[in-house]
């Protein structure tokens, strides 16, 4: 009977983890570039045209989509479906199509950007938020149009509150009169 019993308190726990929710990457992030060892053709392909953005926007609605912007204002935008592909437009006329999934506190997504000419970089990002919910990291590997060897970066984040005037901005705002 205390078998019996065990056995299925263990099935019981083993289906609330599998039925976790998956972990919050909300939140204004800012690139720690001392902790981070950024490639500039491994960066988070169609936020910025090559590298690390300085700061990270991240939105996470409870229908379980991630948003991930940069701090551009041109809408610099990358949209993530977990369970589902998902296709973002990049650079001057390019797509970024992606396909993306929990695993644990990390959101791991697999794809490629494809250039208007035809040109496909494989990608596949790794993100996951510290236990403190404090850090965020992004490791991110690309294989460039026309190499075989992959390229790496891992990019280290830490959540901020204050993102500064929009007059300081990558691409600053304007007041008008």
């Amino acid at each position: 009977m205390k078998n019996g019993l065990l056995t299925v308190l263990l099935a019981s726990c083993a289906t609330l983890s599998a039925q976790a929710p998956a972990p919050s990457l909300s939140g204004t992030w800012q690139l720690d570039e001392a902790r981070s060892q950024v490639a500039a053709t491994a960066g988070i392909i169609g936020l910025i045209p090559a590298g690390a953005p300085k700061t990270l926007h991240i939105t996470q609605p409870a229908n379980g989509t991630v948003v991930i912007e940069s701090q551009v204002n041109e809408a610099h935008v990358r949209i993530y479906k977990p369970g589902r592909e998902t296709s973002t437009p990049a650079g001057q006329g390019g797509a970024v199509t992606m396909t993306s999934k929990w695993a644990g506190r990390s959101l791991v997504s697999e794809g490629a950007m494809k250039a208007p000419n035809g040109d496909t970089t494989t990608i596949r990002e790794v993100v996951a938020i510290g236990a403190d919910g404090k850090s965020l990291t992004m490791d991110v590997t690309t294989t460039p149009v026309g190499q075989t060897e992959k390229v790496s970066s891992s990019l280290v984040y830490t959540k901020i509150t204050d993102v500064g005037p929009c007059e300081k901005w990558p691409t600053p705002c304007k007041k008008f009169p």
